[in-house]
């Protein structure tokens, strides 16, 4: 027991001196080598800033895969034609190609159906010679054939095409979230809100970075493919270099960055995408060249686990050889080797800019690029031409996996990229002001007084236990909010104080137990175990009905409810912490100590 009671010891300690280690940085300026520099930051109530409201238009993205399958299906039947007449895709003039798509005629029906028509007989025999073309394209769409009138039918399922909704306005919601990120200002509040409405909240800037702002979140996402360059050491110069230095002792959140050797060339690496971004600013990067970001995770020990993940900037060419207009189809499958590969259909127009710039550019990297960041940077080892492409991604496993996977998505995602529009553009100054948010904290510290003087002046000893495990309570909600990048907001403020209610009557309930306990002639010892133990279900119940009201305001909602709810659920989880384990342990360590005959209570 008591070995046990010592591991309960050593984790409180240890996690309040990590507590107080990480809420450090926001109440006093910490040096550069300190582990923890997360401060806390005030919502748009507190601090003002920017709150903008975009819609996807979530049907044309299911509208534009329709399409885009039917129209890659239509290339495999004519590349079928073209091969049955002793001819090659690749070298076939575009007036000629556009005479062989004349027999194979695409209309789109409705979103989620398409319907080809076959010209002829002869066209009709060669569709009929190929094995499940369709299946090779995309194996989502259900198909039918009409060998009568030469037809074949596409059609998307309902639930592939809620999924490719959801799918959608997911990583619209990641792009918007990516590109405020980039800019080197706090961390934006940005989630879904209905079905396909996505809610921004930039707080803490101000006029001349809210038009910045709009402008940059306004832009439509756009994929292009631009060549590394690995001949120029720009990010190695000396005047980089410098300026890297210079930056470094400016900003103490940037002092891990460093100007690496990569088999892009060289890059410089960031643990935070934000201090990239205001270095990169700084630099005069010749007009035809830029600066391409790339999230990189590292697999130390061959474990296909993650061990080190750092942002890099990458110095590119900004010629863009291609973009996503040119791509009909990408989708992840397996290479002949049996692993994970990414493989490309790609337009008419499309397959010659594709074959020219590979051919000029052998055992180069093609960075794919979504915005300013680079997905993958495959290596080009011979010319390819024929309008189709495979990427190789590496040598297996799960992580090989998960990256086809993702360049998959962001190659489609650049394809058929659904359109996104506002609806609500409103800036918002502190609703507050400086002086009632000095008074609503004065009102907090003062109530947090109030109770804990009545604690001690009612339960004497066991309240003292009290204030101390409410102290606790309050560090604890703090520290994650500051870990969860949570903004603090005047609801927010609002669920903390309910949390730290519902705290003291935890404590109330487990005192007012121990009283009954010892009032039956329980010793203390006794009487505190017991008392614990039946105050215990009480505590679950009163914290599991209000936990489950949080649950569905966080879920459902969005805003200054949203705020409440997220606040309310971690008070909720520190308040059950420290009021049955935090707790007991000072008492069952005032019992083992004191060894008292009589309670203070």
């Amino acid at each position: 027991m008591n070995k046990k009671r010592n591991w309960r010891a050593i984790f409180t300690w240890t996690l309040f001196g990590f507590a107080v280690a990480y809420a450090l940085p926001s109440a006093v300026d910490m040096p550069s080598w300190w582990p923890f520099q997360k401060t806390i930051r005030g919502g748009l109530d507190l601090a003002g800033g920017l709150e903008l409201r975009y819609t996807v238009d979530w049907k044309q993205a299911i509208e534009s895969t329709t399409e885009k399958t039917a129209e890659s299906l239509q290339l495999r039947i004519v590349e079928e034609l073209v091969k049955k007449d002793g001819k090659s895709l690749s070298d076939l003039p575009r007036e000629l190609l556009a005479d062989y798509k004349k027999k194979v005629t695409v209309r789109v029906d409705d979103l989620d159906r398409a319907t080809l028509t076959l010209a002829d007989e002869a066209t009709w025999a060669v569709y009929a010679e190929m094995d499940d073309p369709l299946g090779a394209l995309d194996e989502r769409f259900e198909g039918s054939e009409s060998a009568s009138d030469r037809t074949i039918s596409l059609l998307l399922p309902d639930d592939v095409a809620q999924d490719i909704r959801a799918q959608v306005v997911t990583e619209t919601r990641d792009n918007l979230e990516k590109r405020v990120g980039g800019m080197g200002l706090v961390d934006p509040d940005v989630r879904v809100t209905g079905d396909s409405d996505i809610a921004v909240q930039v707080p803490g800037v101000d006029e001349s970075q809210m038009d910045v702002v709009r402008s940059v979140l306004g832009r439509t996402a756009q994929l292009t493919m631009r060549f590394v360059d690995r001949a120029e050491p720009f990010l190695i110069s000396p005047e980089v270099t410098a300026k890297l230095e210079e930056y470094k002792k400016a900003n103490p959140s940037a002092a891990g960055m460093e100007a690496v050797a990569h088999a892009w060339g060289a890059v410089v690496r960031s643990k935070s995408k934000s201090d990239l971004a205001k270095f990169v600013r700084t630099l005069s990067v010749p007009a035809d060249h830029m600066i391409g970001f790339n999230y990189e995770e590292v697999d130390n020990d061959g474990d296909g686990l993650s061990d080190d993940q750092y942002w890099q900037a990458v110095y590119l060419k900004s010629h863009v050889e291609l973009t996503g207009q040119h791509i009909s189809r990408a989708r992840m499958s397996y290479s002949q080797e049996g692993k994970p590969a990414v493989y490309l259909d790609m337009n008419g127009e499309g397959a010659q800019l594709f074959a020219d710039a590979t051919g000029a550019n052998v055992k180069e990297y093609l960075a794919i690029m979504l915005d300013e960041d680079v997905q993958s940077a495959p290596i080009i080892n011979q010319k390819i031409a024929g309008g189709r492409a495979e990427i190789s991604m590496g040598s297996g496993g799960r992580r090989a996996f998960d990256e086809a996977q993702a360049l998959a998505g962001v190659l489609t995602q650049g394809a058929f990229q659904a359109p996104v529009y506002k609806v609500h553009d409103h800036a918002v100054g502190p609703s507050l002001g400086k002086d009632s948010v000095s008074a609503g904290a004065m009102a907090l510290l003062v109530g947090f007084a109030l109770v804990i003087a009545f604690c001690i002046l009612y339960y004497r000893v066991s309240g003292l236990i009290a204030a101390v495990v409410l102290s606790f309570n309050m560090l604890l909600i703090f520290v994650l909010l500051v870990s969860f990048n949570t903004a603090l907001t005047l609801p927010g403020v609002a669920g903390i104080i309910l949390t730290l209610g519902m705290s003291v009557d935890g404590n109330v309930l487990i005192f007012e137990r121990i009283r009954e306990e010892l009032r039956a002639g329980k010793a203390p010892r006794i009487a505190v175990d017991q008392g614990f133990d039946k105050a215990l279900s009480s505590i679950i119940d009163g914290n599991l009905t209000t936990a489950l009201t949080g649950f569905v305001l966080m879920n459902f909602t969005s805003g200054p409810i949203h705020n409440f709810a997220v606040t309310l659920l971690i008070g909720l989880a520190t308040s059950v912490f420290t009021a049955v384990f935090v707790s007991r342990l000072i008492f069952n360590y005032w019992l083992a100590s004191r060894k008292p005959t009589t309670l203070s209570i």
